[in-house]
């Protein structure tokens, strides 16, 4: 089979099948209809659990939660503390115990770049980082995430989001924003003045390293200072009038703030990506217009920036850098779904109704033609021999109702909460159970720093933790919401396994989602409510409703792939690595567990054809009769 010379996997996190197909039907993504017509489309079941970076490691490795070691929002080994689950660390390579794609790539003599990928730091020549995933709407590298800035009609100023105004309008006009870097890296000085122009009230924007004008409704140029011995970038556009109220006069946004020289690995990559295609900014634009502080044309207008100068950012590396491998994550689509989804979804438990769910499918579908956008801008650096990838680490599903485990546990005496801070936590050392999402801990003396339970107990313990669990009932249903409840040792039959598991692992039925020791602070004292929102990481990773389900998408195309082939069953996540091995032509990385599902490439089915094999053995027309006398355990011989 001809390999492809170069490969390409964009990550849509949280892109559900379902939702895809429907709007694909509607031809709202014709660009990824074109690359299904010239390959192939499955559902794949995600890793247990159903996590953003459980399933990118295992996207990225091939291999299943327990190997590669990413099982919480983060990991944990026996013996630290069962607070500890390097939870900042959850996408590096430092918590990773699998080879990565790229890493068993470049062994092959094939370099890679990675967007806003997982998997950092390599320390490896070959493998560029271009910024780092650093969590859904986290942002590593940035110096200032973007914000709106409100002006009221009085005159003083108010953001929506964390800078605030120093000054209200000064007797001149003038107002002064500080801007203040994240990690103590100072902070820049920009001053708006009023000034009336022909087609209305603009403001002059004065910083140290010069100024501008801004006007409704348009970007101001792009403004560099000097940072961190780099350049640091920001772009300013006053909102459109019509998002503005009696009380607020004017509203400015001010986009994401990078420095040139800081956001790549090696760093030098930065500066000459931003000198030969234009400042970096993050995805974190979005929040702001789930959540309403900002418009959709300026919303559209920095999303298509950004894609824009992802493609070109794939063009440069694969022009001066030799690169084989890009991989990219974009994760826009799953912070729309966690916000919309329960709204579109009629078995949401907050459903509000057709108007609300025509307004929620818009925006959904409206989210899902960006990320066909970006795979149309994608597709012509892929040529006719290189293998094309469009991959999700899972779906989303609405939640209905909530389970407090720690409500329970507090009932039981097993588990006491401190909020003598203000922030309710868990009080370990006097406690017995611990919970982290899907993870239940018991405390134990000699494993656990702050152990309660003795050793000699802890199987009769875990039982009646065990038995609570399985006794909760939704009021509303009486139905349990749980789908399974493993002991530590029978989760390895769902690819959890190791030291650092949680001694109970639980896997929530549809539509039920965990709630924390953050219940407690509100007084309640229920254990299952009722709740809305939508979510993955609890529930089966097979979880599916009329609208949606938790499944992940899977569609590739490349040399030898067959062209306008659907699947009719699922793939596995591990099964992506084993894939896309075999369209380039390396070896899969040395802890890979999937495999390669030979019916998605030409001269293969899904299902072998007997019909036309002779039978071997007559059928049976005797009746047999059981003999008597056998004595201790009757197996299938006896029968």
């Amino acid at each position: 089979m001809k390999n492809g010379k170069k490969f390409f996997l964009v990550g849509i996190d949280g892109m559900s099948p379902k939702i895809m197909k429907r709007f694909l039907s509607e031809g709202s993504m014709p660009n990824v209809a074109r690359l299904i017509s010239n390959g192939v489309f499955s559902k794949a079941v995600p890793s247990l659990p159903v996590f953003t970076p459980t399933n990118w490691a295992t996207i990225s490795t091939g291999a299943t939660s327990g190997t590669h070691g990413v099982f919480l929002w983060g990991t944990h080994s026996a013996g630290e503390s069962l607070e500890e689950d390097h939870f900042d660390e959850c996408m590096t390579s430092t918590v990773c115990k699998a080879e990565y794609l790229w890493e068993a790539a470049l062994r092959q003599g094939k370099k890679s770049v990675l967007l806003n990928y997982i998997g950092y730091p390599s320390g490896l020549d070959g493998i560029y980082h271009v910024d780092w995933f650093y969590g859904p709407n986290r942002d590593y590298f940035g110096l200032a995430t973007s914000c709106v800035y409100n002006i009221p009609a009085n005159g003083r100023g108010k953001d929506t989001k964390w800078e605030k105004w120093t000054d209200p309008w000064s007797e001149d006009g003038v107002v002064t924003i500080d801007i203040v870097f994240k990690n103590n890296y100072g902070k820049r000085t920009f001053r708006l003045k009023r000034e009336e122009t022909e087609s209305g009230e603009g403001v002059i924007l004065e910083y140290d390293g010069g100024m501008t004008r801004l006007v409704e409704g348009r970007w101001s140029d792009w403004l560099y200072f000097d940072c961190l011995g780099g350049r640091a970038t920001v772009r300013w556009k006053i909102l459109p009038r019509e998002t503005t109220n009696n009380d607020i006069a004017m509203r400015i946004y001010r986009s994401s703030i990078y420095v040139d020289s800081d956001f790549c690995s090696p760093e030098a990559i930065g500066r000459e990506l931003c000198a030969n295609i234009g400042p970096y900014i993050n995805d974190d634009v979005g929040k702001l217009y789930v959540a309403g502080i900002i418009d959709r044309d300026t919303f559209l207008e920095e999303a298509r920036y950004k894609i824009g100068w992802i493609a070109k950012c794939f063009n440069f590396m694969a022009s001066n850098y030799g690169i084989s491998l890009f991989f990219l994550h974009w994760h826009y689509v799953d912070t729309l779904q966690h916000s919309f989804l329960g709204f579109a979804d009629r078995t949401g438990g907050d459903y509000r109704g057709i108007e609300v769910e025509k307004k929620a499918v818009e925006m959904l579908r409206e989210g899902y033609a960006l990320a066909d956008e970006l795979v149309g801008k994608l597709l012509p650096i892929a040529g006719a021999d290189d293998a094309f990838v469009v991959v999700s680490d899972h779906g989303n599903i609405p939640n209905h109702h909530r389970v407090s485990l720690y409500n329970l546990f507090i009932e039981k005496g097993w588990s006491k909460i401190d909020v003598s801070e203000g922030v309710p936590k868990v009080d370990i050392p006097s406690s017995k159970v611990f919970v982290n999402l899907s993870h239940v801990y018991l405390n134990v003396k000699g494993r656990d720093p702050d152990g309660v339970i003795e050793p000699e107990d802890y199987l009769s313990f875990r039982e009646e933790v065990r038995s609570a669990i399985l006794s909760i009932r939704d009021p509303d249903s009486g139905l349990s919401p749980f789908a399974s409840v493993f002991r530590k040792e029978e989760a390895e039959a769902v690819g959890l396994w190791g030291n650092g598991i949680g001694d109970i692992v639980l896997v929530f039925d549809r539509g039920y989602v965990w709630s924390g020791s953050e219940v407690v602070s509100l007084g309640e004292k229920r254990i299952v409510w009722k709740t809305g929102g939508a979510n993955h990481g609890p529930q089966p990773p097979t979880a599916e409703t009329e609208f949606s389900s938790n499944f992940a998408t899977f569609v590739a195309s490349g040399p030898g792939i067959k062209k306008g082939y659907e699947r009719k069953h699922s793939i596995f996540l591990t099964d992506v690595v084993p894939v896309a091995c075999r369209l380039i032509g390396i070896d899969t990385p040395s802890q890979c567990e999937g495999s390669v599902p030979k019916d998605i490439f030409d001269g293969n089915s899904v299902r072998m054809s007997h019909a036309g094999a002779k039978a071997k053995y007559a059928v049976r027309t005797k009746a047999i009769v059981a003999p008597t006398g056998f004595k201790g355990d009757v197996t299938d011989e006896d029968q």
